[in-house]
């Protein structure tokens, strides 16, 4: 393999292949070594690694992990830097310095000092809530010294990996990680890791698998070599055998009585039901470090009782020398009788003594046994019922804010309205008062406590009492400033801030400059790719948007401008880059976007309509001291266009015809006055592309279809003299998809799967191309999925099964791809789930 540049990485040759992309050695800009590890893309799930990487990350690197040198998890393909834990042989062949190559010391070897530097990484990692999930001897390494570190974590058997390959780590996996490895995230793989442990220590203190052992030895590679091909990983056969094979037993006995406390520890460990595991490593730590205190006492105890015999052998060696001097001296006989008299009664004293001794010291240690064994299960049992406690708790939170949200709504999309809004209002306080009071005195619910004073600042600003809702969102932000919320509580606390702000300016309270101010920096500090990204730019235009109608009052009138076609642009650029609503027609498609508007409603934010509405106006103003301005002309065709938009979402056909025909009307005269405006021509084209499926809609198919091709022929010629302007390639694409569904609704299937895939291959070139001055490649990609879907129902339509098949199968694959960077999406699961019942229906 020939050298060549990754980022700041210069790849030497290939080290080896793995179970998820290969290992290459490199140099980094300074001339060092360092191993890279590509991943393949299906092979792993880079929202999980990246989020795993982020908490070992957090306030320092854990000991006994391999230390991530530099990551780029959604490049492709995405690759981590590290040290190179290798040494280079006799042949200049690079060999790993991992157990893999080791494994032949064992089990000659004492393998507990290896073991317990294994426990200790794996205790560490799990303070920093990352299970490794992915134990086997092949990532335990060696650095220099001899130290143990760990590496692959949360790789492998984990939730959302489409492409597994057999690797030895599934022989050290329990049966519920083979059979369910979305447990991952629910908090599950600590005791996934505890039972790897388990196997590993097993193997290397008697050579063999505790369960299953001819067949894991047949699969598991040899001394040397990482893996061993032509396997198929069959999961759920594996775990079937696991839990056919319950019992296990230890070959020969332990070596002294810690080796024995430490398997009682192992035993525990390789439980085939989770529940009887201890459940994290740092519990196995502590139960052997329990043995040996045990151990300790004991031994203190056997050192008393040898001193206590000590003193018998002496009284008997002192009675001795006392009778040869009685002997000797026959004048004090009497004396010596007396002094025997009271040397009896002493040593019965001392053998009475030492037999209570005894049978105290007996009765301690079996009492304290039985102690540490009802302490052990006591713990198990509470372990237990905290994790199904937990698990409950957060089921709650679900559907709790759920309902929060239903009964603040003034008019939820989604759910059906409720009549009283006030009145709900001052019920969901009542309630949540009485609860804050409730769990007052409960410290594991600390973090709850902080959610319920969240929603009672919200209802404040819902009902609008602002000097309430001040008080409350400060109580807020003190509880989270030592306990870091996670990125959606603070997306939500800033959201809250936001609304404040508009509060405070509906009541032209002059506190409202400053609330806006922190609701910036609030916003400003939420990392947008672990949110909905589209929804925190929205909020930001928002602000932007009110915030220049403060600072116009105030006098600053230049400021207030840019401010505004800040807030306008940026909306319009939101908008440009979602697919057009009228080609998403598919069945999956109209369900979710029946309900939904550029800017969801949020209390006295307004949707869509409403704020481009104000925008709207706000240039119209601008427009009389600058009529010919082409940049407030652009603008304002942008907001009549989403306006129209908006409209038609909402089912307002007449509403969205009157503002699209505004929107074309403007955007003629500016192609008249300057014909090489791209922007103007891409917004045009779409504008009566929308107004054909508005044609369309009313049965008028002629005409829709002309409008159509005078739309393409607007793009076609545009994206022919510009071919770099992605934004005109990707409108194209749009209106050829739309075409194609419009041909459809009159029977012409073939022309119909022509058109979406002549559409499906502008995609493929755009995000090939990657053009950063286009539209995101998660719209590009989203796009893609609802194509393809559109395209496996047109091929369906059409009798071709197989190539349905395919469609709907690559359709699905975007949307798992899109599923990692947004696991929380419920559009994303809910057309994976829609592509896959399709492909089922279709097998």
């Amino acid at each position: 393999m020939g050298a060549q540049e990754t980022g700041v990485f210069n790849v030497i040759g290939l080290i080896g292949p793995g179970g998820c992309g290969s290992v290459c050695s490199a140099e980094d800009s300074e001339g060092n070594l360092v191993a890279v590890k590509y991943f393949e893309g299906m092979a792993i799930r880079r929202s999980l690694l990246s989020t795993m990487l982020g908490r070992l990350m957090q306030d320092g690197w854990p000991e006994g992990v391999v230390p991530i040198i530099s990551s780029e998890l959604e490049g492709r393909p995405a690759m981590v830097a590290m040290p190179l834990l290798a040494d280079t042989d006799a042949d200049g062949t690079l060999q790993p310095r991992s157990l893999q190559y080791q494994l032949d010391r064992f089990p000659e070897d004492d393998p507990w000092e290896l073991l317990m530097e294994v426990g200790r990484a794996l205790a560490a990692m799990h303070g920093k809530r990352v299970a490794h999930g992915n134990l086997k001897p092949g990532n335990i390494f060696f650095d220099q010294t001899g130290k143990v570190l760990l590496s692959d974590w949360a790789l492998g058997n984990m939730p959302g990996v489409s492409h597994l390959e057999f690797t030895d780590a599934l022989l050290y996996q329990p049966p519920e990680q083979l059979r369910d490895p979305d447990g991952y995230l629910e908090e599950a793989g600590y005791r996934w890791d505890v039972f790897a442990f388990g196997v590993l220590a097993f193997r290397l203190m008697t050579g063999k698998y505790p369960r299953c052992n001819d067949t894991f030895l047949k699969v598991a590679p040899p001394q040397g070599e990482t893996r061993r091909e032509g396997i198929h990983a069959d999961l759920p056969k594996i775990a079937k055998n696991l839990d056919l094979d319950p019992d296990f037993a230890w070959p020969t006995p332990p070596v002294d009585k810690e080796e024995e406390s430490r398997r009682e520890w192992l035993d525990r460990c390789l439980q085939l039901d989770p529940g009887a595991r201890p459940s994290s490593m740092a519990e196995v730590l502590a139960g052997f470090e329990a043995g040996e205190i045990r151990l300790a006492g004991d031994l203190e105890r056997d050192v008393l009782l040898d001193r206590i015999r000590g003193a018998e052998r002496k009284a008997s060696r002192w009675c001795a020398t006392a009778c040869l001097i009685g002997g000797a001296c026959l004048v004090l006989c009497a004396l010596w009788q007396l002094a025997a008299n009271q040397r009896d009664a002493q040593k019965k004293a001392w053998v009475d003594d030492t037999a209570d001794l005894r049978s105290t010291t007996e009765n301690a240690v079996a009492a304290k046994a039985a102690a540490e064994k009802a302490a052990g299960e006591a713990k198990r049992a509470l372990d237990y019922e905290h994790n199904i406690g937990i698990a409950r708790l957060e089921a709650s939170r679900l559907i709790g804010d759920r309902l929060f949200s239903w009964a603040m709504e003034k008019g939820h999309r989604k759910l059906p309205p409720l009549d009283g809004r006030m009145e709900r209002l001052k019920s969901l306080e009542k309630y949540f008062e009485d609860f804050l009071v409730r769990i007052g005195q409960v410290p594991e619910l600390a973090d709850e406590r902080a959610r319920i004073k969240l929603q009672l600042a919200e209802i404040s600003i819902a009902a609008g009492d602002s000097e309430k809702a001040i008080i409350r969102l400060k109580e807020v932000l003190e509880v989270w400033k030592d306990n870091p919320a996670d990125e959606e509580m603070r997306f939500r606390m800033a959201t809250s801030r936001l609304l404040l702000a508009l509060l405070l300016k509906s009541n032209n309270d002059p506190r409202m400059e400053g609330a806006f101010k922190a609701a910036r920096k609030a916003l400003g500090e939420v990392r947008k790719e672990e949110v909905d990204s589209d929804r925190l730019q929205q909020l930001m235009a928002i602000l932007d948007f009110h915030e220049a109608n403060v600072i116009s009052a105030r006098g600053d009138t230049a400021k207030a401008l840019n401010q505004l076609m800040s807030a306008t642009q940026s909306l319009n650029r939101l908008a440009e880059e979602r697919p057009d609503a009228a080609v998403l027609r598919s069945v999956l498609a109209t369900c979710y976007l029946s309900s939904a508007t550029i800017l969801e409603g949020m209390g006295n934010l307004g949707d869509a309509r409403e704020t481009q509405m104000l925008a709207a106006q706000e240039i119209l103003k601008m427009l009389k001291d600058n009529p010919k301005d082409p940049g407030l002309r652009l603008d304002l065709a942008g907001c009549y266009g989403l306006m129209a938009e908006s409209a038609l979402f909402s089912g307002d056909t007449a509403e969205a015809e009157t503002r699209s025909t505004e929107a074309i009307r403007i955007l003629e005269e500016l192609l008249r006055e300057q014909p090489d405006l791209v922007e103007a021509g891409c917004r045009l084209a779409s504008q009566i592309g929308l107004k054909a499926g508005l044609m369309r809609d009313k049965g008028e198919a002629d005409a829709a279809l002309k409008s159509f091709d005078e739309a393409l022929r607007i793009l076609e010629g545009l994206y022919a003299s510009h071919p770099d302007n992605t934004l005109a390639g990707y409108r194209l694409a749009l209106l050829l998809w739309q075409k194609g569904k419009m041909v459809g609704m009159n029977g012409k299937r073939e022309e119909e799967v022509e058109l979406i895939r002549r559409a499906h291959g502008m995609m493929t070139r755009l995000e090939a191309d990657r053009n950063p001055g286009g539209p995101p490649m998660e719209k590009i990609q989203r796009s893609s999925g609802y194509l393809l879907g559109d395209l496996g129902h047109a091929l369906q339509l059409a009798d071709k099964k197989e190539e349905a098949i395919g469609a709907f199968t690559e359709s699905a694959s975007f949307w798992e791809r899109l599923l990692e960077s947004r696991p929380k999406s419920e559009e994303y699961q809910e057309s994976l789930a829609w592509c896959r019942q399709r492909i089922k229906e279709l097998q």
